[in-house]
Parts: C-alpha cells; structure tokens; sequence
C-alpha cells in the first residue's frame, strides 16, 4: 500500500449504500479539520462461509477497485460535490489493513452492522479486531446512524476516578470544542453480586461526593485549553457499559478508552468496550491509552467491571 494516510480520515468500505452513515460521519469530521478522505475496501482472497472457493489475489484486487470507486461517487453525493479524497483497493484481511493504514492517519472510521453469533465466529469482527490495535483513534457509526436534528447533542466519556486516562478525556474535549456540543464525563462502578453488597455498605454519600470532586478537579486542570466547553461531571453506582449505553441514546458521541500493550500483553479490547460498540445508539470513539502513562497506573487494580476503560 503506498497511499499515504498522513492526517487522513480512512474510511473501511463494503460497498455503496453500506456504509452511508459512517461516511457521513467521516466527511463531516474531515470538512471540520480541513482533511482528506481515504476510502479502503479490503479483498479477500478465501470466503470462510464458503469451504474451498478461493479467490485470486488479482481478482479481490479488481473488485476492490470497483467498489471503492463506487463509494467514491456515494461520497461526493452525499456532499454535495467534489471531496478531497483517495481510495485503496487491496487483498487481506480488513482489520490487518485498517491498522496498518491507522499509523499516521487522524482517525479510522468503520460502520457497525449487528451480525449473528454464526457470522462473527466464521467471520469475526472488523471493527472490534481494528479497534484493539488502531494506532489512532478508531470511531465505530452504527447503521442507520444519523446527526439528531437540532444542533449538537452531549458527547459522552467513560473515565475512571479522577479523569483519567487524560488522553481519553482531552479527545472528549477536543471533539465536543469542535463540534459545538456540550460534555458529560462520567464515572460508573460496579462489582459481582457477592461483592457488591459489601462494599457498596461501606461506602457513603460522602464518599461519592469525593469522587465527583476528583472528577471535578481533573475536568477544571483542563478548562484553560477548552474554556467554552459546557461540563457536567457525574459518578455512578451502576454497570459501566449500562450507563454509557443507555446515555448513548442522546448523544453524538461516546468515548472510551483502550489499553495498549503491557510487556507481553498484547493489545486488547475488554468486555466493556466490546459491549459499548456492540449496543451504542451513536458513535463509539476508542482512543488508544499509552499506558506507561503515571496517570493510568491504576488500571492493575481494576476488575472489568470498575470502569468503562477496560
């Protein structure tokens, strides 16, 4: 591949009129921050649903080509006219190309379509396999998707005590600055039954209201590069993947957070993150969280279902 994707939007395409949302999406953010498109459609040269037919690498390549050409033309339609914009046409594997093409771009772009257990196991998932690995931020637009009308609503992000991790928190800040939106950047907790009980017995009103100051205190650091972001700061006794679902419905945005490598722990999505981008009623963005970070030297101690990071 030698299209270069320097502070690119890329956009993974199947074909036209399959991924009208997600480039909707994209070619909003691009027109926001001057940038270029790049459209990728990935051939494969096998169908694992179809035992034995194999495909020529020259083949995929073609009807690649066709395709993204195709969607080139749903682009400029859905503009208006003519966009800034490059198209890759190859053979592979669909998550492997998009993080491949995410080492320098602005941000990947994929739509969420829901898919039967069957498909997953035989297929998998190009958005979760892209999201664990992206090299910049990855965002998820369900199908059917569309910007509610009205101006625009709250962008949401999942933190854990005390903001962090900042990179997760600063991209919520920067999307919510550009697009006009006001910010909710919440926390929510919440263990196993035959743990919860105990704890939540231990812990107080007063507690939470010193967990919400934290919150407060990481979200005013902040306030001087993003002084005209409306902030509401909230913390949660309930499951996180629950709560950012469920404030999904009114939002034009969620953001979490993923994990990089640690040693020889790969990169990886957790339950959460996969449950956000499985059920979210908006746009999911997962930002990749260098974890050598001091601010994120907590995650050891957090079982997955303590914050919307893991």
């Amino acid at each position: 591949m030698d299209t270069s994707t320097t502070g690119a939007v890329v956009v993974g395409v199947t074909g036209r009129g399959r991924e009208t949302s997600a480039l909707r999406f994209a070619a909003e953010h691009a027109r926001r921050e001057g940038a270029r498109i790049v459209l990728v459609h990935v051939g494969r040269v096998s169908l694992p649903t179809v035992p034995g037919l194999v495909i020529t690498p020259a083949e995929a390549i073609a009807v690649s080509a066709r395709i993204v050409a195709e969607v080139a033309e749903e682009l400029e339609e859905l503009v208006g006219g003519p966009v800034a914009h490059d198209t890759v046409a190859v053979a592979g594997v669909p998550a492997q190309v998009l993080v491949e093409l995410s080492r320098d771009a602005r941000l990947v772009v994929v739509q969420h379509r829901s898919s039967s257990s069957l498909e997953r196991l035989f297929v998998g998932s190009t958005s979760n396999g892209a999201a664990a690995r992206c090299h910049c931020p990855l965002a998820s637009v369900p199908a059917g998707w569309e910007p509610a009308p009205g101006g625009p609503a709250e962008v949401v992000v999942g933190v854990h005590e005390a903001g962090v991790p900042r990179q997760v928190l600063e991209a919520a800040f920067t999307w919510a600055d550009r697009t006009g939106a006001p910010l909710r950047v919440v926390h929510a907790w919440r263990l196993d039954a035959a743990y919860d009980e105990i704890i939540t017995r231990r812990v107080d009103a007063g507690w939470r209201e010193k967990q919400k100051r934290l919150l407060a205190a990481a979200v005013a650091d902040r306030r001087d590069a993003w002084p005209t972001v409306p902030v509401e700061v909230e913390v949660r006794h309930q499951w996180p993947a629950d709560v950012l679902v469920d404030d999904s419905r009114n939002a034009s945005l969620v953001v979490i957070g993923r994990r990089g490598a640690r040693g020889w722990i790969p990169e990886h999505l957790g339950s959460l993150a996969r449950a956000v981008l499985r059920s979210s009623l908006c746009p999911v963005m997962v930002v990749p969280v260098d974890t050598d970070a001091a601010d994120v030297d907590d995650w050891e101690l957090s079982a997955d279902e303590v914050a919307p990071q893991t």
